[in-house]
């Protein structure tokens, strides 16, 4: 290459958490290994040039939800200004957990999800399935935030949603009280490891943030064969990021809960070689575009 040093590449996180968090500070010293200075911009800084930058990796937008529309049309423009990862129409169509319907007619294995808007739906919609408790979580949402026991929710909380306004039914799935919620992670097409999450006593949610616990877990034949199967449905091979988020079901196979194609945590913490992974995809991407520091094109 002309050049050692890539021109640079933007991390964007939200205005409301700036800071990369613990586990992508781990991403940020593998991108420093590799010649890359990342600038760190919340995705609505109104002063920044999208286009400058090599690549932009959406790392941590974590206020999105609340301004879907924004996000998306903010997305669509850098997309049209500059490489971007992961794709826009990954990200158009995982934004809304809606997509879990569109997965399971594409044959991959997904806990039955039913798009509702308030609680009497709710309620008409589990007896019809025989489903005696329920699972609510917002349709556009991200950790852990308004998931709860249909049997515990009151009508005001189907009016605190972000974004759409809709809420998500699942079937309450024991096993995540007694095993767990397992996630697997996929950089640049590859799976590279997984971990195991547990929600604290008498919950349901697995985040951190309420208490729960996470763990390396062995990446076993059987969670390869479902992530990988979720992977193929979803057509997100070429993405640079996946978490495959999977449950089992009360006769034994596991089900995709979610597919985080937008904003995922990856766990570097859990598995730092992970980080140099991606790193190194980070470094494949920017080369193929043939963009460098001095502007030149890669002579190699």
């Amino acid at each position: 290459m002309t050049d050692s040093t890539f021109e640079a590449v933007a991390c964007v996180t939200s205005t409301r958490d700036p800071d990369l968090c613990e586990d992508d500070r781990v991403l940020l010293a593998a991108l420093r290994a590799r010649g890359i200075e990342p600038a760190i911009l919340p995705w609505d800084d109104p002063t920044a040039d999208w286009s400058s930058f090599a690549l932009v990796v959406v790392v941590s937008p974590w206020d999105y939800p609340d301004r879907s529309p924004g996000f998306l049309k903010w997305y669509e423009q850098v997309s049209a200004a500059t490489a971007i990862a992961n794709s826009v129409a990954a990200v158009h169509g995982n934004h809304h957990k809606g997509y879990l319907a569109k997965l399971a007619e594409a044959g991959a294995p997904v806990v039955p999800t039913v798009v509702v808007r308030d609680p009497a739906e709710a309620r008409a919609v589990a007896e019809r399935h025989g489903w005696s408790e329920g699972v609510v979580k917002p349709a556009t949402a991200l950790g852990g935030r308004g998931v709860a026991l249909l049997s515990s929710v009151r009508a005001t909380h189907f009016g605190e949603a972000p974004g759409t306004g809709e809420w998500c039914l699942q079937p309450f799935l024991r096993s995540i009280r007694t095993e767990g919620e397992f996630s697997v992670v996929c950089i640049d097409g590859r799976l590279s490891h997984a971990l195991v999450k547990r929600p604290p006593e008498g919950d349901i949610r697995v985040h951190e943030g309420y208490g729960g616990t996470h763990e390396p877990h062995l990446l076993t034949p059987e969670l390869r064969e479902v992530a990988q199967a979720v992977i193929d449905a979803a057509d997100c091979r070429d993405e640079l990021y996946a978490r495959v988020d999977l449950i089992r079901a009360d006769d034994g196979r596991l089900q995709l809960i979610e597919l985080d194609l937008t904003s995922p945590c990856l766990f570097f913490c859990h598995r730092p070689e992970a980080a140099d992974d991606f790193a190194d995809a980070v470094v494949r991407r920017i080369t193929q575009h043939g963009r460098t520091r001095d502007g030149g094109k890669n002579d190699d």
